[in-house]
């Protein structure tokens, strides 16, 4: 199945920003760029001008003056006839084609963990060497650079919407605020290695030390978040009452605790031995479960990696519903009882729109007094 140049020019009119018009000869280079990358022929300007005529006499575009603007019925056009064929479109499109309709809905759930902290914006453009399938991702750091450097900072949907328009479809805050020397996100990262993953039951078994772990904060007056990385893995999210940490440096103490937990975390697994046998198999055979080990990677492929290396002065994490640049999956928040049957389908953003639209509650991050943790480690 081919994709018409007609379907190409209304997936690149879609991706513009509304009352925003595009001239002929951007809309010629960008589709016969494309055109000539699939089927290996320049592209005749007619054709361009026939497909055109076509969108307009369909009421998917309009011509004004020597410009085309995109109208509202073109969304209708891209989601029934062209998102089946993903695979055969531009993905950097497609990524934005999609952030385009999802950030105005989960707004209001990914702004709490954005304002007033620096964020970072990964903008998404067509590889140079493969348009069709890949991408050529740019990290944005400041919203200006002189005089001197700016952060970026999204503290409502219309500057969320902003980025969104210029291709921005991944945010990544830090993980304290603006003009802040202490952190107030406490995340763990867990991240599989390949040979476990390979393992059979190795996903779940990821799925089980996640849940583990949110329950193991939860026995210590934790009130922990459980996210979707958006690629393979998860994340348990905390947010801590500061004031009860004594120690001056807070990212030192934040990485301490999560060092010293680890271990701990390692032996209530170890005790839970017949369980995993019987569940996991194989996986029982494991000299360690767990690791807190950061570097060499290549000594933790047959472990699960508890990554504390965001806990330190500018260091950042996807945000919760972020889209990742990658994978296009949202880092979606999940409730606890939903892990074990949640598949990446259930990350996809247009499942997560309709989620919402049909009145699903997503978990919040609250904060928690960590003294009872801070006890246990000591």
């Amino acid at each position: 199945m081919s994709v018409s140049v007609k379907d190409r020019i209304a997936l690149l009119l879609s991706i513009k920003e509304e009352g925003r018009k595009v001239n002929f000869d951007h809309i010629y280079e960008k589709v016969g760029r494309d055109i000539k990358f699939l089927e290996k022929r320049e592209i005749d300007k007619k054709e361009i001008i026939d497909a055109l005529d076509e969108l307009k006499k369909e009421g998917i575009i309009r011509k004004v003056n020597d410009e085309y603007e995109p109208l509202p019925e073109i969304d209708k056009y891209v989601r029934e006839n062209l998102l089946k064929f993903e695979n055969l479109l531009n993905r950097s499109y497609i990524l934005v084609w999609k952030a385009k309709h999802y950030y105005p809905v989960v707004s209001e759930l990914i702004l709490p963990y954005l304002q007033e902290r620096p964020v970072s914006c990964v903008k998404v453009f067509s590889g140079k060497e493969d348009p069709i399938t890949t991408i050529e991702p740019i990290f944005v750091r400041y919203s200006k650079y002189k005089p001197k450097p700016q952060f970026i900072i999204i503290n409502d949907k219309g500057k969320l919407m902003q980025y969104v328009h210029d291709h921005c479809i991944d945010f990544i805050p830090y993980v304290h605020k603006l003009n802040s020397n202490e952190p107030d996100f406490f995340v763990l990262d867990l991240d599989a290695g390949k040979e476990l993953l390979s393992l059979e039951n190795g996903y779940n078994f990821l799925k089980y030390v996640a849940k583990e772990l949110y329950e193991f904060l939860e026995e210590n007056e934790i009130k922990p978040m459980l996210k979707f990385s958006g690629s393979r893995g998860f994340q348990v999210w905390a947010s801590f009452d500061n004031s009860k940490i004594t120690t001056q440096d807070k990212f030192a103490k934040y990485r301490e605790i999560a060092i010293k937990m680890q271990a701990i975390f390692e032996k209530k697994l170890r005790a839970n031995l017949e369980f995993i046998k019987k569940e996991f198999k194989e996986i029982a055979n494991l000299q360690q479960f767990t690791t807190s080990q950061v570097a060499h990677k290549e000594e933790r492929e047959d472990k699960i990696l508890i990554d504390w290396s965001s806990m330190k002065y500018q260091g950042d994490v996807r945000a919760p519903f972020s889209i990742h640049y990658k994978i296009g999956l949202s880092s979606v928040i999940l409730n606890k009882d939903e892990l074990q049957v949640f598949t990446i389908k259930d990350a996809e953003p247009f499942k997560i729109i309709n989620d919402i639209n049909n009145g699903k509650n997503y978990p919040k991050l609250e904060k928690s007094d960590p003294s009872k943790l801070i006890k246990l480690i000591s």
